[in-house]
């Protein structure tokens, strides 16, 4: 019994050194000359799953630093995916804004707000993805954490909380040297009380509009119970005084 132990450890061991060296030698695909329109992978009908894993990562070296689509673009970069922090270095020059998703605004027991996340900030790769577009904006995203109604009505029906509140997050951006923020309130509260969220928008964006610093929103898809949990009396108020929706 001990000797077949031991066998089914090596071997288990073998299997796992074999696993992990064919990962290792696993080259990733040298970037190509055409375009994926060049090479008709764009087009009206669906594309097999071996097409799709064969080709995803070949992109065209001569198009890395020319942007192709006319409107702005908006890339959202997470702590958890390492990989979309290297693609926003790589192709940093077909974005507008970058935006990475590290800070949270959250009530305190003192009943005052404070922006945590600031840990996940990562300087030396702001500073890499500036060098490579020096027009692109880093947007962080926002998002309103732990927050309840009671918080929502204590900010708007207090002129004085809620300039408390702007100067945190004017105060915060600032300091960090971002060129925008993306904030992310409407789908917590699935467009209710779409007034006091309104002033809320409107007062944050305002004060940072003061420092140069720009504010965009998320809007949340329609689902059932809520197919109008953004509409279009929502982007007229809200569109007054944010840079895009």
């Amino acid at each position: 019994w001990l000797a077949l132990e031991k066998d089914t450890k090596r071997s288990v061991l073998t299997l796992l050194t074999q696993k992990v060296k064919k990962k290792k030698d696993k080259k990733e695909p040298a970037p190509v000359l055409k375009t994926v329109g060049e090479r008709g992978l764009v087009n009206t009908e669906p594309q097999s799953y071996g097409e799709i894993t064969k080709n995803h990562k070949k992109y065209s070296r001569n198009h890395v630093d020319k942007k192709m689509f006319k409107g702005e673009l908006l890339g959202f970069v997470t702590p958890w995916n390492s990989h979309g922090y290297d693609v926003a270095k790589t192709f940093g020059a077909k974005f507008n804004y970058i935006s990475p998703v590290w800070l949270q605004i959250v009530p305190t027991p003192q009943g005052t707000f404070k922006i945590k996340g600031g840990h996940d900030i990562d300087a030396g790769w702001v500073r890499d993805v500036r060098a490579n577009n020096t027009n692109i904006k880093i947007a962080p995203r926002l998002i309103f954490e732990q927050w309840s109604m009671g918080h929502l009505t204590q900010v708007t029906s207090s002129k004085s909380e809620l300039l408390h509140m702007v100067q945190v997050v004017v105060e915060f951006f600032k300091g960090e040297k971002f060129d925008g923020v993306v904030l992310e309130i409407w789908r917590q509260f699935m467009g209710r009380e779409k007034a006091k969220l309104h002033q809320i928008i409107k007062a944050i964006s305002e004060g940072l509009s003061e420092e140069g610093i720009s504010t965009q929103l998320v809007i949340p898809p329609g689902v059932k119970p809520f197919p109008e949990i953004f509409d279009k009396y929502d982007f007229r108020s809200c569109n007054r005084t944010l840079r895009s929706l």
